[in-house]
């Protein structure tokens, strides 16, 4: 699901610790580097939420949450 990425949603996201990344979610496997249920991860990958793209260097406009996310 994508939602814009606001200064209050990047705001919420420090103050209360809030992950959404990939990397966090208890389906990510870090030896295959991708998802047990092959969801794709671009845009779910990035934290903080407002850090640039490490390929392109562009500031994101919006954010992707994955519905099957489930922390570690």
């Amino acid at each position: 699901m994508k939602f814009a990425l606001t200064a209050e949603l990047i705001a919420e996201a420090r103050q209360f610790e809030l992950r959404s990344a990939c990397g966090d979610c208890m389906y990510w496997s870090a030896a295959r580097e991708t998802c047990w249920h092959d969801w794709p991860d671009i845009g779910q990958r990035r934290w903080p939420l407002d850090a640039p793209d490490p390929v392109t260097g562009a500031v994101p406009v919006d954010v992707a949450f994955c519905k099957e996310f489930e922390l570690r």
